[in-house]
């Protein structure tokens, strides 16, 4: 599938996303203008603007060279695949530095910019949220105390954001980042089928040919959830969203914490 194709993929899941929460959404229809996907109305009339992108890299396996297997046993990776973590975010922070782009147009009218990813293909791309918090604000780096000579006990130790934070420095009027993410409902009957049966089997491979069975002859449920998890900026020149915008039963919401020291998933209470 192209990078393009991709992308109405992703876009389409926004949609749909944004269909469920009641949200309306005026897309660019003009392809001589790099405007952004999508001009978000919510019902009580507040606006937003978003722009969905999607990722068409290989990611962790970029330096991958695939050999074919045996028969019948498709391809095999031969060749070790380690990357620094500059190198493994690289993907991320480059769709953060082409949507900032697009949605610089808007930096001045007064609107919340949200940059929002997907991975809809299950792309090898570091697609979490410390990873995206990581992209955003710099490398993980863990940080030791060396405690003075003679001093009793250990230093202390913590991590900390390092070099190469996308929005460390620029693109500040960018309100947030957001990772779009899908949740078959068949998940939650595929946990709870292990729950209830894990004690019949004492073989894995057992357990296993067990699952298969009853999922051919069983319910299973079918459809998925869309959701989004939510990184606020840090910047205070970005307009910020409002955090009963984007606020589904599923959604999450970080936030920097009060004394600066990382971020934290703010709780029901505050967004819902």
């Amino acid at each position: 599938m192209s990078g393009r194709d991709l992308g109405f993929v992703a876009e389409a899941l926004f949609d749909r996303y944004l269909a469920e929460r009641g949200y309306t959404a005026h897309a660019s229809d003009d392809p001589g203008q790099r405007n952004p996907d999508r001009l978000i109305t919510v019902p009580d009339g507040r606006r937003a603007v978003c722009e969905v992108k999607s990722f068409a890299s290989k990611g962790l396996l970029k330096r991958a060279h695939f050999r074919e297997g045996e028969a019948g046993t498709g391809m095999r990776v031969s060749q070790p695949m380690v990357q620094s973590q500059k190198e493994a975010l690289e993907p991320v922070r480059d769709k953060i530095k082409e949507a900032a782009k697009q949605l610089r147009r808007y930096k001045d009218d007064g609107l919340p910019l949200m940059v929002v990813l997907a991975n809809p293909m299950s792309k090898p791309i570091p697609f979490d949220e410390s990873s995206l918090i990581a992209a955003m604000y710099g490398d993980i780096e863990a940080v030791f105390e060396i405690p003075e000579q003679g001093a009793e006990g250990e230093g202390e130790s913590w991590l900390a954001a390092g070099l190469n934070g996308k929005l460390t420095n620029d693109h500040q009027y960018i309100s947030a980042v957001a990772l779009l993410r899908e949740r078959p409902h068949s998940i939650a009957w595929a946990a709870a089928w292990f729950d209830e049966n894990r004690s019949r089997f004492e073989d894995p491979k057992d357990m296993a040919v067990g699952y298969l069975e009853a999922a051919v002859t069983e319910d299973v449920p079918q459809g998925s959830d869309v959701f989004l998890s939510i990184i606020e900026t840090a910047s205070e020149e970005a307009v910020p969203l409002p955090r009963d915008l984007f606020n589904g039963p599923l959604d999450l919401r970080y936030s920097l914490l009060l004394d600066g020291s990382g971020f934290g998933l703010l709780d029901d209470h505050t967004t819902h």
